[in-house]
C-alpha cells in the first residue's frame, strides 16, 4: 500500500526541476529589484521652524506638534508614514479661523505611504458631502501649477471645507493605481521618494459658503508657500 502511494507520487523531470529554479531565480532577483537600494535624497525638514508661525495676516493661536491623527483628518498607525506631523491654527484680523495639518515621510512605499484625508474624515464620523479637484494653484517660486483636492464635510458640529495637496516624490496624486506604479518605477531605479500631505480647512455655516471659503483656502495656501524659505519650499511642492 505504501509502496503504491509512493509510485502514485509524480516526479519532475530535469528539465521541469531546471524551470522551477530559474523561476525562483527570477522571483528572487525581481524582489530584490524592486527593493530600493539606496536611502532617500530628500532631507529632513524641521517643520517647527519652516512652517512660519505668522505671515501676512495670519498669526498662530494654536499649535501642536503631537502626531497628527484621524480626528485631525490623517490617519496614524503603528507603522504609519509620517515622520514628522504639524497642527496649528491661524487666525486673522476677522477672526476668520483656518487649521492647517502638515504631515511628512521620508520614506514611501507600496503599503505604507501618504494616506488621503477623505478617507480618514469618513472614518471620524463626517459625511462627504462635496468632492473634487480644486483649482491648480500658482506657489511661487514652484515650476509646475500644483493640482489639489477640494472637500466639503458635514458632522454634528457643522460643516468644514477642506483644500488639500499630496506630493509623492515628483508627483502628485497619493492613491491609486498610477500612485503604485509610480513608486514601483522609483523602486526599480533604486529610489525612495519622500511624501507630504499639506492640508488647510476651515468651519463654516453650510455648503452655500463653500465656494468663498475654498477661495480663502487657496489664498492662504499660497501667501504659506511665499512666506516659507526658498530652501525648504521644495519640501511642500516642487
Amino acid at each position: 500500500m505504501n509502496e503504491l502511494a509512493v509510485r502514485a507520487v509524480p516526479r519532475l523531470s530535469l528539465v521541469q526541476s531546471w524551470l522551477c529554479l530559474g523561476a525562483m531565480v527570477l522571483a528572487a532577483g525581481l524582489a530584490w529589484a524592486v527593493k530600493p537600494q539606496s536611502q532617500p535624497s530628500a532631507a529632513a525638514p524641521k517643520l517647527a521652524t519652516a512652517i512660519p508661525e505668522q505671515f501676512g495676516d495670519w498669526r498662530v493661536v494654536i499649535d501642536a506638534m503631537s502626531p497628527v491623527g484621524v480626528a485631525q483628518g490623517v490617519e496614524t498607525s503603528w507603522d504609519q508614514p509620517y515622520d514628522q506631523t504639524l497642527m496649528r491654527t491661524y487666525v486673522n484680523k476677522q477672526g476668520q479661523a483656518v487649521m492647517l495639518a502638515v504631515a511628512w515621510g521620508q520614506r514611501q512605499r507600496q503599503d505604507v505611504k501618504v494616506h488621503r484625508p477623505e478617507v480618514c474624515y469618513v472614518a471620524q464620523g463626517h459625511v462627504i458631502q462635496q468632492e473634487g479637484p480644486g483649482d491648480a494653484l500658482s506657489l511661487p517660486g514652484v515650476a509646475q501649477r500644483v493640482p489639489t483636492v477640494a472637500l466639503l464635510t458635514q458632522e454634528r458640529g457643522g460643516f468644514e471645507a477642506v483644500r488639500y495637496w499630496i506630493r509623492i516624490g515628483q508627483r502628485y496624486g497619493g492613491d491609486g493605481w498610477r500612485a503604485r506604479w509610480y513608486l514601483l518605477q522609483e523602486g526599480l531605479k533604486g529610489r525612495v521618494p519622500d511624501g507630504i500631505l499639506v492640508r488647510a480647512s476651515t468651519r463654516i455655516r453650510g455648503p452655500e459658503e463653500a465656494g468663498q471659503a475654498q477661495a480663502d483656502l487657496a489664498k492662504f495656501l499660497v501667501d504659506l508657500t511665499a512666506a516659507v524659505s526658498p530652501a525648504v519650499r521644495p519640501t511642500l511642492a516642487r
